[in-house]
């Protein structure tokens, strides 16, 4: 048995193949309950920080790291069992210079994944954080726990970026800052815009002008805040569609946030026709003026006017508040109320006004037509 483990197949012996494989199928198998177990064993670092609760999300979040850990940690094992076959002729300086160079690949692997690791943690502590802002009055805190999470893991990737150039690529990272330094200006100049975003995004958190779940309208966009970014606020329009809004955008322009209002203003024209008495107005703007005054969700702030002589009719300017700033009840409001305006209409014998034209013929001689 001894003699056929010491027989070599490509310049290994079957036993460094068989201890090899061994390795390799021991991390392959196992990895799953390794990987739970470790999860396991990092949560009670974190028990006291989440209160105990949380447990299976932790572990959810941190197996799936761990197993690929001990995946790549079986594989080495595994390979540092094995010898490049003679039959290559490598010679010795080319092994060694291979050897270096999957060290160095296995080295920056190792190190995506425990940076992996870290950012489901980093979800992990944000996940806790962010449910408990949950439970406050003020939803700002909850935004800003959003705006955080993104931030650390941003710094998070990029020192292990500056470590792999330096541990895995042996770059000086002084002289690469310093080279930075050198190229920000033509940096800045072509990142203008993005600067700008994550600029408002800094104004944003700090002025508070909205917070998820806000109402706003700016330029001819409504819609409600769902997240702001580094770069973008995500606004869930009336229609319903996800809007992405540079945040530059928001704070250059005047922006209406109507959930801080405590009132909706609702404002439009009706149209009489030209043959509609005076005292027939004055009767219609009186009945309207009535409505308004005893409808439960209308402000007493209101004002029914004769107000033009268009070129087709004679408005009626009708403006009043609801008392809520929710788009559907200020639609519901204003739909009673139109149903009131036209039976208003209809009872003292008037009509809508449309746009029309009359036109006089003068008496006289026949056109004539000239070719």
């Amino acid at each position: 048995m001894d003699t056929f483990l010491e027989q070599e197949f490509l310049s290994n012996t079957y036993r460094s193949i068989g201890f090899a494989l061994l390795a390799f199928l021991i991390g392959y198998v196992l990895r799953k309950y390794v990987a739970r177990m470790f999860a396991n064993f990092l949560y009670r670092f974190f028990k006291k920080f989440s209160e105990g609760t949380a447990h299976d999300e932790f572990v959810d979040l941190l197996v799936k790291p761990f197993q690929v850990i001990i995946l790549f940690i079986s594989l080495y094992l595994a390979l540092v069992q094995l010898q490049f076959p003679d039959a290559l002729e490598l010679g010795e300086e080319k092994i060694q210079r291979t050897r270096d160079i999957l060290h160095r690949l296995y080295f920056g692997i190792m190190v995506v994944c425990v940076t992996w690791l870290m950012l489901r943690v980093v979800d992990f502590m944000m996940l806790i954080l962010y449910q408990r802002a949950q439970l406050t009055e003020d939803k700002s805190d909850d935004q800003i726990i959003l705006f955080m999470k993104d931030m650390i893991k941003v710094t998070v990737v990029v020192f292990a970026i500056f470590f792999i150039m330096s541990a895995v690529f042996k770059l000086d990272i002084t002289t690469l800052i310093a080279g930075l330094g050198i190229g920000g200006l033509a940096i800045a100049l072509a990142a203008q815009d993005t600067l700008s975003n994550l600029l408002a995004s800094f104004i944003i958190f700090m002025d508070k002008p909205f917070k998820a779940g806000d109402l706003v309208n700016f330029d001819t966009i409504t819609g409600t805040i769902e997240k702001v970014g580094f770069r973008s606020t995500k606004v869930r329009t009336l229609d319903k569609s996800l809007l992405t809004v540079p945040n530059k955008d928001l704070t250059d322009g005047p922006l209406n946030n109507i959930t801080e209002s405590p009132f909706r203003r609702v404002k439009f024209m009706i149209g009489l026709t030209y043959d509609t008495p005076a005292a027939k107005i004055s009767k219609v703007i009186e009945e309207i003026n009535e409505v308004l005054d005893n409808h439960p969700e209308t402000k007493d702030d209101y004002t029914v006017a004769f107000s033009d002589f268009s070129s087709s009719s004679l408005d009626i300017m009708i403006l009043f508040f609801v008392f809520s700033n929710d788009w559907e009840k200020m639609v519901r409001v204003k739909e009673e109320i139109n149903f009131k305006i036209m039976h208003i209409v209809e009872r003292n014998g008037c009509e809508f006004a449309f746009p029309t034209q009359t036109i006089h013929m003068a008496k006289g001689n026949e056109p004539r037509v000239e070719l």
